[in-house]
C-alpha cells in the first residue's frame, strides 16, 4: 500500500475509534524547504503520529501544539507560514535550511469528518479522481475529473480568505511491462515512493506476480504490443519495459513509443539495446520517437541485483520528473 493510501486509511480508523485527530498539511513551499507541498501529518488523541511535514524542531513544535488543540472541542482551521532561517522577516520555524512553507492545521472530529474521510479513502483506493477542499468553514470532498492544467495542490488566497484544494488522483504513476524479479523489485521501490504501480505480463503462473503486493494491478495480456492502449492517463505515466526476451521487449515498445508517456525506458545491455533500436527502425519507428527512449534505463551506478537495478531506475525517473 502506498503511503498516501495508508495515511488516510489509518486516519479513518482512528476516527472509527472515536478519536479526534489534528491534521497538518503543507499547502505551499519554496525551494529549500524540508516540508514540501502535499506533505502530511496527523496526531491522534493518544499521541500517535503518522507522516511528516518536514521534521526537526519545526515539526516538534507543531506536534506539541497539536496535543494542546486536541484537548479542545473546537478549533478554527488556520494556515501558518514559517521561514527556515534565523533572521529576516516572517515567523521563524527554528530551522535554518532555507526556504519557507505554509502549513494548514485542521482538527478532525469523528462525528463530523468520518464520512468525509471515508469518501477520501474510497476515491483513493479506487483510483478515482476527486477534490478535497479545506477552508476556515470546514472540509469537503467530491468526485471530480482531474484538471491537469492546474497544480495537484493549490492554496488560494484572496481578500483575506483562503481555500486549500487537493486533487486526490495520484499523478505519480508507473507501468512496468514484464513481471519478473526486476519488476517485483521496481514495484516495491516505486510504491514506497508513493507511485501507483501497474504491471503487465503475458505469463500467468509466475511466482513474482503472486508475490507482488505493491502493484495496484497486475494484468495478463496476450500480446505486449496491446499494453500501451490499456494504460490510463498516459500523459502522467512512466513506462519501463523489462520483459523476459528481446522479441517481447520490441513488441512492448511498439505499443508505447508513439504514445504521450513522459518517460519510456527499456532494460538491457548496450548490445541488446542496439539490436532493439535496429529492429524498431526496420519496423518504421522514426529517429525522433527513438530519441525519447531511456535505453538502457537506469542511472549508471554499477547495479547488478534486481534491487540495485530498481534503485537505479527509480533514481532516473526522479531525476527526469517535472515538478509543479
Amino acid at each position: 500500500m502506498s503511503f498516501i493510501r495508508e495515511f488516510w486509511a489509518n486516519l479513518l480508523q482512528k476516527l472509527y475509534d472515536n478519536q479526534k485527530l489534528f491534521l497538518a498539511l503543507v499547502a505551499h513551499h519554496t525551494k529549500g524547504s524540508p516540508g514540501t507541498t502535499g506533505a502530511k501529518l496527523w496526531v491522534s488523541e493518544t499521541g500517535e503520529t503518522c507522516g511528516t511535514i518536514g521534521g526537526g524542531i519545526m515539526e516538534h513544535k507543531v506536534v506539541e501544539r497539536a496535543r494542546e488543540i486536541l484537548n479542545q472541542n473546537y478549533f478554527t482551521p488556520e494556515i501558518q507560514t514559517l521561514y527556515h532561517r534565523s533572521s529576516g522577516f516572517g515567523e521563524k520555524s527554528g530551522m535554518i535550511c532555507s526556504g519557507s512553507q505554509t502549513n494548514l492545521y485542521y482538527l478532525c472530529h469523528p462525528s463530523r469528518e468520518k464520512a468525509i474521510i471515508k469518501k477520501v479513502v474510497s476515491l483513493i483506493e479506487q483510483d478515482i479522481s476527486g477534490l478535497l477542499a479545506i477552508a476556515p468553514s470546514g472540509m469537503s470532498v467530491a468526485e471530480k475529473t482531474v484538471n491537469l492544467a492546474q497544480p495537484a495542490i493549490q492554496l488560494i488566497q484572496e481578500s483575506g480568505k483562503w481555500r486549500y484544494e487537493e486533487q486526490l488522483l495520484n499523478r505519480n504513476r508507473i507501468a512496468i511491462i514484464g513481471g519478473g524479479h526486476c519488476s517485483l523489485a521496481l514495484s516495491r521501490v516505486m510504491s514506497q515512493l508513493d507511485y501507483e504501480v501497474l504491471v503487465f505480463e503475458t505469463r500467468q503462473k509466475v511466482s513474482t506476480l503472486t508475490q507482488n503486493t505493491s502493484a495496484r494491478s497486475v494484468k495478463i495480456v496476450e500480446d505486449y504490443q496491446a499494453v500501451g492502449a490499456l494504460i490510463p492517463l498516459p500523459q502522467l505515466t512512466c513506462v519501463v519495459v523489462m520483459t523476459t526476451d528481446f522479441v517481447s521487449d520490441i513488441r512492448a515498445l511498439l505499443g508505447v513509443v508513439s504514445l504521450p508517456f513522459p518517460f519510456i525506458g527499456v532494460m538491457g545491455s548496450r548490445a541488446k539495446i542496439a539490436a532493439i533500436f535496429e529492429q524498431l527502425q526496420q519496423a518504421g519507428i522514426s529517429e525522433g520517437l527513438l530519441s525519447r527512449l531511456y535505453a538502457p534505463v537506469g542511472l549508471p551506478i554499477g547495479s547488478h541485483t534486481p534491487e540495485e537495478i530498481a534503485i537505479s531506475i527509480a533514481a532516473q525517473i526522479l531525476q527526469e520528473r517535472k515538478i509543479d
